[in-house]
């Protein structure tokens, strides 16, 4: 797909940038492409025009109307719930994504909108495997909120001869994001969930990516699940993350809240559409991820 456009005028507009769409954001910047991104705060705003990016302030979950948008031919959603934002997630995905899409401008080449929801749309399956042409049963608010996103987003495109993807992200994690504080495996604080389920995970850059290809590719994939193709167990993963931190072995304890709790059930999660594209990611299994997440922290620090 050709993103071509006067420098001045931004190509990629990222909803939602935080942990995985500033990485993405600087992912296009570096190599050459004007980045916009909408925030609902201020603050952020000035952060993010410092890294180069152009700016819209906009809480697309408040009753307020949108401000006027640039006309990018790539939209990408990445809009991650924040609980202390005082919204709810239907707030935030359904009213939101809603918004977003009536406030669009019109764009003089078709317009690709690629949203990032969950594989907590399969739900619970047992333990068994899940991929793309499962269909979806979600458990949790989550996932019942992005599965009605992803359908809401569908029918728009349709509706105006748009190409929707949708990129259903398994776990994620890398540097300054590893599911767990280190500081709670060292005072050996007991990890209150099953060790022996699947915990299926997604490093950020393979996320990074997985969305510049579907930006980018001349026929991107509808629906594509986001998941490391080796898939650990909560067991597995702790272990190698306290191998390679040095720090004591974790601690499993299922109490009675978090077993009446829940998750968002247990699966392991595959794509049988990515193989076929011949995109290759770099962390393939959580000891690879691992260590350069640890790797990246130490630098940092």
């Amino acid at each position: 797909m050709s993103v071509q456009s006067p420098e001045s005028s931004p190509q990629i507009l990222i909803v939602g940038c935080g942990y995985t769409g500033l990485r993405a954001a600087r992912f296009w910047l570096q190599a050459g492409y004007s980045v916009a991104a909408i925030t609902r705060s201020v603050a952020r705003a000035a952060e993010l025009q410092q890294q180069g990016l152009q700016t819209i302030v906009a809480d697309l979950a408040a009753d307020s109307p949108a401000p006027p948008l640039p006309a990018c031919p790539i939209v990408v959603w990445s809009a991650g719930y924040d609980r202390s934002s005082g919204c709810t997630r239907r707030q935030l995905w359904i009213h939101g994504l809603e918004k977003l899409l009536r406030s669009l401008p019109d764009c003089p080449q078709p317009r690709r909108l690629i949203l990032t929801s969950t594989t907590g749309v399969y739900g619970d399956a047992g333990g068994s495997t899940v991929d793309e042409c499962t269909p979806p049963q979600p458990v949790q608010e989550g996932g019942v909120v992005c599965l009605e996103a992803e359908r809401l987003l569908q029918a728009w495109c349709r509706q105006h001869n748009q190409t929707a993807v949708i990129l259903r992200l398994a776990g994620i994690y890398g540097p300054h994001r590893l599911l767990r504080r280190l500081q709670d495996l060292r005072d050996q604080r007991p990890i209150p969930a099953s060790p022996d389920e699947w915990l299926n995970l997604i490093h950020v850059d393979d996320i990074v990516t997985a969305l510049d290809h579907c930006a980018l590719s001349d026929n991107p994939p509808p629906v594509m699940n986001l998941a490391a193709a080796e898939t650990a167990t909560r067991q597995t993963y702790y272990q190698t993350l306290a191998e390679l931190a040095g720090t004591p072995a974790p601690v499993f304890q299922l109490t009675a809240e978090s077993s009446t709790r829940g998750s968002s059930g247990n699966r392991r999660v595959i794509s049988t559409v990515r193989p076929a594209r011949n995109l290759l990611f770099q962390y393939e299994n959580c000891r690879s991820g691992l260590i350069q997440a640890l790797a990246a922290d130490a630098e940092h620090h």
